[in-house]
């Protein structure tokens, strides 16, 4: 089975997120991530979802999805060239050594991320990047006293075209 990333624009209103959720549900799909945010357009919002899936049992759930009256859009952004982000808050202990304070100045630049603290005990980092490179950040973690861990879900945005039209079974670029 395949990880996939979709993206759908649905009206903003109470239930839609249930409904959505459902149709993975009811077809027995484990949803890995969803995130919703607002968009530019008052009442729109824009949930990106990360299934892990084969292509015709995607296929039909997202069939099932566009006929939603809540869901206005969806794309499958999985083979679409995009632009693709998770943060990740991690605590690790302190005091840290030099060196494992190198290592970790290292994990925090190459992720795109900061300190957000450090004042009272512990460290803890923000890590902005593709869910490859926080895999890779937290591997690396784990060896310098990684303590806790809050990942948000992944949040996607297609490059190349101004809109999207829907793309279920579109083919690979």
């Amino acid at each position: 089975m395949r990880r996939h990333l979709v993206s759908a624009l649905v009206i903003d209103r109470p239930g839609t997120l249930n409904r959505v959720a459902g149709l993975f549900r009811a077809r027995s799909f484990n949803i890995e991530s969803l995130t919703v945010g607002t968009t530019l357009e008052p009442g729109r919002s824009r949930m990106t979802i990360v299934v892990r899936a084969d292509e015709a049992h995607l296929h039909q759930v997202l069939a099932q999805l566009e006929r939603l009256i809540e869901v206005i859009e969806v794309s499958d952004l999985t083979h679409t060239p995009r632009v693709e982000l998770e943060l990740a808050l991690v605590e690790l202990d302190a005091p840290l050594d030099p060196a494992d304070l190198a290592a970790v100045t290292a994990v925090v630049e190459e992720s795109g991320g900061a300190v957000i603290s450090s004042d009272d005990g512990a460290w803890r980092l923000r890590l902005t990047a593709s869910p490859e490179a926080i895999e890779t950040a937290l591997d690396t973690l784990r060896d310098h006293g990684l303590r806790n861990l809050v990942r948000a879900g992944a949040v996607a945005m297609a490059t190349g075209s101004p809109s999207l039209p829907s793309q279920i079974g579109a083919s690979t670029p």
